[in-house]
């Protein structure tokens, strides 16, 4: 049949009063409804009487009135014979409904304009939509708030998606940002983990908690935790990886390890010194030997004292360590402190000389004991680890806004090697090794003059001495 057969056939008015989903309205060219369908009054619950001959921008909320929408969607249908809008129309009960639109513009025999505006309810859709995109931005929240390290990868092992820890880690390299080769290629104890993901996509089996050292894209070593599960999306698998970094954990445990080794195998000297002495007491005891007795008796005090003196530098380094460490700041003369420090050095080691340089005719503000423990240690280290010179030199320079101490010797100096680490809680170079001490004095120098908003330093050259410094400002802007 020819198309121009189907020309009697009403079209239009079957649409317009047959259809049930789509609604529509005739609108005149200043925006004045004409006329509504049977489905625009069933979904919208405007009846003709409630609608027609009102302006159609009744049909917008106030806001998109306020913006020109109704305005602009017939000026431009006007201009142009079409228009779609994707908006809110409010309904009889004043509720807002999603809705699609299309406008087209039609003219009859005798010219004259009118708008067919044909409404789709797609309100169940969009609020779908809109909670989908409510329900990613909430885990997208929870995924970027975890602090762990959480990667998706696919079954090529690229990855798909990953959280702000990854890209942290990442820092500045790209190409880690796109792959995790830096991770997948680390060879585990079977294996590369590149193979062992391969396996587990095949097998559908995850693993949780594993242990790895791995080298990360900026080239440090970190320990991982790390836990793996299977994700079946349709017909695709993907890698559910999580990376909990315990790297400071394990430094933790193995310095726990080492101090308690460390104690342990410090106080046994003095523990079995002592032991050794009251032995040796009884007997002297029992054979009524006084003048041995009391050398022995002698000996155990010592060992008692070198015992006390390393429990009250382990317990003042684990105060220091946790961040524990008040200071008493007063105003006191600077050179009778520092005549104090030498004179009690001095009396301990009466062979030695301590030559005092510079002036220190003038008052500071910090926590006197705690810089004459400085000053001391500085000084007994000089002399312990001399070498045979007797002479120590105590240098004092200032200017408007801080005082140095210096402490030089001429002894067994410090090999560039040990020298940064001179500082470091439990260090001791191999030639101190076989000197007293435990490693903690200079480190609690450190903490004592760092709580003042100071710096210490050294500088030494093997057997030829070394020069340890300290700096603190001369006003009271310390730490408390």
């Amino acid at each position: 049949m020819p198309v121009n057969s189907y020309d009697n056939l009403d079209y239009f008015h079957a649409l317009f009063r047959n259809t049930q989903e789509n609604s529509v309205l005739l609108i005149q060219p200043d925006g004045i409804i004409a006329a509504v369908n049977t489905a625009f009054s069933g979904n919208f619950g405007y009846t003709n009487q409630d609608i027609v001959g009102k302006h159609s921008n009744i049909l917008f909320t106030e806001e998109d009135q306020k913006k020109g929408l109704p305005e602009a969607e017939i000026k431009k249908t006007l201009k142009t014979g079409q228009s779609n809008d994707n908006n809110y129309l409010v309904n009889k009960n004043g509720e807002k409904i999603w809705v699609s639109g299309e406008s087209i513009l039609m003219k009859n025999e005798e010219g004259q304009k009118m708008i067919l505006k044909i409404i789709q309810n797609i309100h169940k859709q969009k609020s779908s939509e809109i909670s989908v995109r409510e329900l990613n931005a909430f885990n997208e929240n929870i995924l970027e708030s975890i602090s762990d390290i959480v990667v998706v990868l696919d079954e090529e092992m690229n990855i798909i998606k990953a959280n702000k820890a990854y890209l942290l880690l990442c820092n500045n390299n790209e190409e880690a940002k796109k792959n995790m080769s830096w991770f997948l290629n680390h060879e585990g104890p079977d294996q590369a983990l590149y193979n062992t993901f391969k396996k587990l996509l095949k097998l559908e089996r995850g693993f949780t908690k594993k242990e790895a050292e791995i080298e990360t894209p900026d080239r440090s070593k970190k320990i991982f935790e790390i836990s793996c599960q299977i994700l079946q999306i349709g017909d695709k698998k993907n890698i559910l990886l999580v990376m909990h970094d315990v790297t400071v954990y394990k430094e933790l445990q193995t310095e726990r390890e080492d101090i308690i080794g460390f104690i342990t195998h410090e106080l046994r000297n003095p523990l079995s010194n002592l032991m050794l002495s009251n032995d040796l007491m009884k007997d002297a005891a029992n054979n009524n030997e006084i003048s041995f007795l009391k050398e022995m008796l002698d000996r155990s005090e010592k060992n008692v004292q070198r015992m006390d003196t390393m429990i009250s530098s382990l317990y003042e380094s684990s105060k220091v360590h946790s961040g524990y460490f008040p200071l008493d700041i007063s105003e006191f003369h600077f050179g009778g402190m520092v005549n104090e420090a030498i004179e009690t050095i001095g009396a301990l080691h009466p062979t030695f000389k301590i030559i005092k340089e510079g002036d220190d005719n003038f008052y500071i503000s910090a926590d006197r004991t705690r810089i004459i423990q400085v000053i001391t240690n500085f000084l007994s280290n000089a002399i312990k680890y001399s070498n045979g010179a007797n002479e120590v030199e105590l240098i004092i320079s200032r200017d408007p806004k801080s005082v140095t101490i210096s402490v030089k010797d001429k002894g067994l100096g410090i090999s560039k090697d040990h020298l940064p680490y001179v500082f470091e809680r439990f260090f001791r170079t191999e030639k101190a090794r076989k000197i007293e001490g435990i490693g903690l004095g200079l480190y609690l120098c450190r903490q004592i003059i760092r709580s003042h908003h100071g710096t210490v330093g050294a500088e030494s050259e093997e057997n030829k001495g070394s020069t340890f410094y300290f700096t603190i400002p001369l006003t009271a802007d310390h730490r408390s």
